[in-house]
């Protein structure tokens, strides 16, 4: 059967999905449409905008760019913060999608200010996702995991469930760019589990489409084909055309290795059809290649011809769309791939077809213009060729030169260790003002942005367990500045009571970062402070650090205050309020960051969670505190087994 009655098969079979998506949507918007009317409220009028935009995302892109954009000026005028935030983001996806991917990332930055303004840390975590996705784009993986991984930790602190999903599906994306397919199956799972739970086919679209791009990579085919089948039967219930774009060009993809060139192509014009039904330009380029290749492979060469054409045509569109922020080496590389992946198919079969000339003159005419095409793309590669060679040239005199510039880093880094080092109290002050007591220390990197700190003044001892913003070099900085302003606080200026010093702390954060200044230095740390007026007698002030301790076989929590030293600050004063304890012999005290409990580990990959550190400390406050470090080092060694460490960790115990 030939390729184009399955095209004109599906072309109907399109118009009815279309027909019936596109139906639901207007309904949808007939609704908004409807309120943007009758309203009188400008902020209701911005996000009936919005929401207008977001039902035309998935089949009219150029009208959900032009809703988007009145959304957009309409919450600018009147300086409606959250509305601009919301489309920003819009806009940020539908270039993305449209392939211009440095506006995508201008608005995502847009997007990303307001919201930390706003303090919203759920539309952070999102605009870090995007973020992401731009950097995924240009192959910078290291940066993209950055981002990606702070997002997941804000929807895994607020518990929001889907966004997590996606963080989930996001991590196993890019290590299946990794290669590293057993950490991209775990995370893809991940997010299948927590998707089904919450029945959202559309996060079950983007699920099973990656796990079959994994299996494909693995060589399991059928795995694969299974996988991206049922992606598909998920996108034609949704009626979403990006998510029908990608999955029948993915399918059609996996067919031509299966030599199932017919079914490929069926699938792959199908598939053609929503892409070019929403402008997707990305999905359409590749679509062309796919096409080139099952042609190419059917001995139909004057269709892989064809496509080998449009598919570079559209390359060239997408590259000119993008400005000179896009890195060049990625389309680059991609042209010669796709290119060399076409010439390889090509040149298996020529011999074959050479073979065919004596029996017919039209194949006669077919080789020849087979031999031109060839040539054509043996100039190409061989210019490719030359152009590989000058930049495996360049690339192997940066990467001396980043080999040099990283040693005098590292270097750096631990001279800056040892400095961070000395401004630490000494283990020797610890047993001197505690009989009884342990700190444990673990630094993610070489310096750490947690830190602990003692003092002793006018008979009373004082004690405090600070975590800064961020890890390594940025976080050591800001511990060296508060290690400095507690050191002033105490020792110069006389201050004892862990209210006032932690008042005062906030306040002399803010000065020393200059935050009235510089709005968006949001920079400062989280801290619990102890006091000792006698043995049994302590005073408790925290800024997001609780104080635990444990009494009668009960771990009892004095919660801290709900912000930060330092930061943005909207409230028109920040006090900090101190709480008394009274304790007896044999109690225990502890003071912790919050790395201890967020760190992932065990068999499913979780965090350890308050609850198991709780328990933990309940089973082993009967043992001398030196006991107790071990334990609870030993601990999280093993949980945490051959997994990255995710933040610095610090834990300190006292004994009364």
């Amino acid at each position: 059967m030939s390729s184009r009655f399955y095209t004109f098969i599906f072309f109907i079979f399109f118009l009815q999905s279309a027909l019936f998506t596109d139906a639901q949507n207007q309904h949808a918007i007939d609704s908004l449409q409807t309120v943007l009317k009758t309203t009188t409220e400008d902020t209701t009028k911005v996000s009936a905008l919005f929401g207008i935009s977001g039902e035309y995302q998935g089949f009219n892109s150029d009208k959900a760019f032009d809703f988007a954009n009145q959304s957009l000026q309409l919450a600018q005028s009147i300086n409606f913060k959250r509305g601009q935030g919301n489309a920003h983001n819009t806009l940020g996806d539908l270039y993305w999608y449209k392939g211009d991917y440095a506006s995508a990332s201008d608005h995502y930055f847009k997007a990303l200010n307001i919201f930390e303004t706003l303090g919203n840390r759920s539309a952070i975590a999102n605009c870090y996702r995007n973020i992401g996705w731009v950097y995924f784009t240009q192959n910078n993986y290291p940066v993209t995991l950055e981002y990606y991984n702070k997002s997941l930790a804000i929807n895994t602190e607020l518990k929001n469930t889907l966004p997590m999903a996606q963080n989930y599906n996001d991590l196993g994306i890019v290590y299946t760019h990794m290669n590293n397919y057993p950490k991209a199956i775990e995370y893809i799972q991940h997010s299948i589990a927590v998707e089904e739970d919450a029945k959202n086919i559309e996060g079950l679209i983007a699920n099973y489409g990656n796990l079959g791009v994994i299996y494909d990579k693995q060589g399991k085919i059928d795995q694969a084909i299974e996988s991206i089948e049922t992606a598909a039967k998920n996108a034609e219930i949704l009626g979403n055309k990006q998510h029908l774009a990608i999955t029948y060009s993915n399918l059609g993809s996996f067919y031509t290795k299966k030599e199932m060139y017919e079914l490929a192509i069926a699938k792959l014009d199908k598939a053609l059809i929503y892409g070019k039904e929403i402008k997707f330009k990305d999905a359409i380029k590749d679509i062309y290649q796919n096409l080139a290749i099952a042609y190419a492979k059917k001995k139909d060469f004057q269709n892989a011809y064809l496509y080998v054409d449009s598919a570079s045509a559209m390359k060239d569109s997408v590259f000119n769309e993008n400005n000179s922020r896009q890195v060049n080496e990625m389309s680059a590389k991609y042209e010669s791939e796709k290119k060399e992946l076409t010439i390889n198919s090509l040149e298996k079969d020529k011999e074959r077809e050479k073979s065919f000339k004596i029996y017919l003159s039209i194949i006669c005419i077919l080789i020849a213009i087979f031999a031109i095409a060839i040539g054509i793309f043996a100039f190409v590669l061989y210019k490719g060729n030359i152009q590989k060679k000058k930049a495996n040239e360049a690339l192997s005199h940066a990467y001396k030169e980043i080999e040099v510039k990283n040693k005098d880093i590292t270097d750096s880094i631990n001279y800056s260790k040892r400095i961070q080092d000395a401004s630490l109290p000494p283990k020797e002050l610890q047993y001197k003002l505690f009989d009884d007591a342990f700190v444990l220390f673990k630094p993610k990197d070489i310096v750490s942005g947690d830190f602990y700190w003692y003092a002793e003044k006018g008979g009373k001892r004082l004690i405090a367990a600070c975590d800064c913003t961020g890890h390594g070099v940025p976080g050591a900085l800001m511990s060296m500045i508060g290690t400095n302003i507690l050191n002033q606080l105490v020792n110069e200026k006389g201050m004892t009571a862990p209210d006032e010093i932690l008042n005062h702390l906030h306040i002399e954060v803010r000065k020393a970062l200059k935050q009235d200044e510089h709005q968006k230095n949001a920079d400062g740390m989280d801290i619990a402070l102890i006091v000792f007026n006698s043995e049994t007698e302590i005073e408790f002030a925290g800024a997001q650090r609780p104080l635990w301790y444990i009494k009668n076989n009960v771990v009892e929590e004095i919660k801290a205050d709900k912000f930060s030293i330092g930061g943005l600050q909207t409230e028109e004063s920040r006090i900090f309020k101190k709480t008394k304890i009274m304790l007896s012999k044999g109690d225990s005290v502890y003071l912790f960051s919050d790395g201890y409990v967020d760190q992932f580990g065990g068999e499913h990959g979780k965090k350890f969670m308050t609850k198991n550190f709780k328990k933990l400390l309940l089973n082993i406050h009967t043992e001398s505190m030196a006991q107790q470090e071990l334990i609870v080092e030993q601990t999280i060694e093993r949980w945490k087994s051959n997994r990255e460490q995710v933040d610095d960790i610090l834990v300190i115990g006292i004994k009364i």
